[in-house]
């Protein structure tokens, strides 16, 4: 089974999430030099506003809707924040687009979940509690079939097609789940991935009006009209898997994690949730024998409004030891004192395969070298006994919900 993961009005959602006066209101993000929409929050598309209108064609609909720039910088992290929450669910994924997601739910851990819905609802709440972004998640035994379901119910959405050959578990009432064909009759054509324009007025000329009437068809008109991928998509529509994800075997760019929590005042607090997030990172990392020349950090307010900070590190680093004071460094400019925050979130950016071990031109290389080999002690026993064996006791108030003794982190 594959799960299509597709976040609901992405660029629009973005600019809210950072700007929380925008929520619930008509919000256009704009683009090409503000002459275009590029994504349009759900206000704004009731009244008919599409992706890809003008401008002025948008406001003649909605006249009192908020403009504002798309913020590319912001949009790229948080794509990366939610593939983040993804890769923990499932280590074979396609990322279709900035905000879509392809996964293979047989790689999941145990293998494909028995409940669907109730995985899907998991995942969609997984990835809102970590980002404060929704998303619309489809399941299906095919890619195509997975996609037109995430698009089913947005937003917010839960989808599952059964096909005939699956058979529900007793327990899962499946109210977020329908059979082929009735799915499939319910969706024009038009609603196919892959069927633009002039394969839509071929459809029409043959009588094809839903999904339903395309898969099937005679695979003789298909071929004549569309070639071998009209006799695929056919496939595909009916929960055959004609296309196996492209799982990207080139190393990451930028790993990141973020996690929420009930709002808190308490600097060491935080400061423990960022030390996991770098634990994990860094052990990610070196597991794919990288090192990163760079480091962000970010936090959201108790107005759910994000602040991030960023550092280039002075060479390429690997170890939590090294990379640490960077970290420290741009969390303190985030801190405001008294100031409640509700999520904490790092990334370690401008990946590299790291080749034998760096020395500063100030460090000493013992001091390097002993640090290598911590760290290496520490993959060990993370790799032996869980990434939860060993942590730093700064870090253990967020493992086991003690208060450990520690500095403010707040420069007055």
């Amino acid at each position: 089974m594959i799960a299509h993961v597709d976040a609901d009005s992405f660029f629009a959602s973005v600019l809210a999430r950072k700007n929380p006066s925008f929520r619930g209101k008509e919000l256009l993000a704009l683009g090409m030099g503000g002459k275009c929409v590029i994504a349009a929050s759900y206000e704004a598309k009731a009244k008919g506003i599409k992706t890809g209108m003008t401008l002025r064609d948008a406001l003649n609909l909605a006249p009192d809707a908020i403009r504002a720039p798309s913020d590319f910088q912001e949009t790229g992290l948080a794509s990366q924040q939610i593939e983040s929450v993804l890769q923990g669910i499932s280590p074979h994924i396609e990322q279709m687009s900035i905000d879509e997601w392809f996964l293979d739910l047989s790689a999941v851990v145990g293998g494909t979940p028995k409940d669907l819905s109730d995985f899907a609802k998991t995942l969609r709440q997984n990835v809102l509690l970590a980002t404060s972004l929704s998303v619309s998640v489809g399941i299906a035994a095919s890619k195509t079939l997975a996609k037109m379901a995430s698009e089913y119910r947005k937003p917010g959405g839960v989808t599952v097609i059964k096909t005939c050959h699956l058979r529900p578990p007793h327990h899962d009432t499946f109210t977020d789940s329908l059979d082929l064909q009735t799915f499939l009759l319910d969706r024009p054509a038009a609603a196919i991935p892959g069927i633009g324009p002039r394969r839509q007025t071929k459809c029409e000329g043959e009588g094809w009006k839903t999904a339903w009437d395309i898969a099937q068809a005679d695979a003789q008109k298909l071929k004549h009209l569309f070639g071998r991928p009209g006799i695929e998509l056919a496939a595909e529509l009916r929960g055959e898997s004609m296309y196996a994800l492209v799982v990207d075997s080139t190393p990451p760019k930028s790993i990141s994690r973020a996690r929420s929590f009930p709002p808190s005042r308490d600097h060491a607090f935080l400061w423990a949730h960022v030390l996991r997030h770098l634990e994990y990172a860094i052990l990610k990392m070196r597991r794919e024998r990288l090192s990163c020349r760079g480091v962000s950090v970010w936090i959201r307010d108790g107005q759910y409004a994000y602040r991030s900070a960023h550092c280039s590190l002075p060479h390429a680093l690997e170890t939590e030891e090294t990379i640490q004071p960077f970290v420290r460094q741009c969390l303190l400019e985030l801190l405001r004192k008294d100031e409640m925050c509700t999520q904490a979130g790092i990334a370690l950016w401008g990946l590299h395969p790291h080749g034998a071990l760096q020395f500063s031109l100030f460090e000493e290389p013992k001091k390097a070298i002993r640090e290598e080999n911590v760290q290496s002690t520490i993959d060990a026993l993370h790799e032996k006994f869980g990434r939860n064996s060993v942590t730093r006791g700064s870090a253990m108030q967020v493992q086991t919900g003690t208060k450990k003794p520690g500095l403010p982190y707040y420069k007055q």
